[in-house]
């Protein structure tokens, strides 16, 4: 009950963008969790996100991943692989990696945030046909065009099943094809 407090505290900070002070609640209430529950607790978890949150917000991106990833492995070991959560920590790990410049580990997460939602929910197509224009990206800035095209095409074509003609993710994705088609042939 006291680490929820804590971390309710941090949160109320966190809110109100005092990110030394709710760091140091987050902490605590992380400090008490750890001394009083099994390692993979979920709320260990909980708490290790809402750090790695703070160092995002701080530009801190190398600690904000080691605090992702401490979190993630818990997820992984407490909760079914099906959970959203789950996905949902793969993009957030994604994001981070892409901000701190590590494109090649923020491809893996995002390739494995799509594979997943493609198996758990098939039915969230925008959603991954949004993780195929994302994995494109990172394959465009690591230079890989046709890879690139490919998975900008895998997008558009999720995008033409569910979205209208002049629905704006359909038009960049028609307009990356197109820029990058052209600089393939040069």
């Amino acid at each position: 009950m006291i680490a929820k407090n804590l971390e309710e505290i941090g949160n109320i900070l966190f809110q109100q963008e005092k990110y030394d002070d709710a760091l140091n609640f987050y902490q605590q209430a992380l400090t008490i969790f750890e001394e009083n529950c099994p390692t993979d607790h979920i709320e260990i978890a909980n708490c290790l996100q809402e750090i790695a949150l703070v160092w995002n917000s701080k530009a801190d991106y190398d600690r904000a991943i080691e605090y992702f990833e401490r979190c993630l492995c818990i997820r992984e070991t407490s909760l079914s692989l099906d959970d959203p959560v789950i996905t949902d920590t793969l993009l957030k790990l994604s994001l981070i990696q892409e901000k701190g410049n590590h494109r090649e580990l923020s491809l893996a997460y995002e390739i494995n945030y799509c594979l997943m939602h493609i198996k758990f929910r098939p039915l969230d197509q925008i959603t991954i046909g949004d993780s195929f224009s994302r994995i494109g990206q990172h394959y465009e800035h690591l230079n890989e065009l046709k890879l690139a095209i490919d998975y900008y095409k895998r997008a558009l074509s999720v995008f033409q099943d569910y979205l209208p003609e002049w629905h704006e993710r359909r038009i960049n994705m028609e307009l990356n094809i197109e820029r990058l088609s052209k600089e393939t042939t040069i």
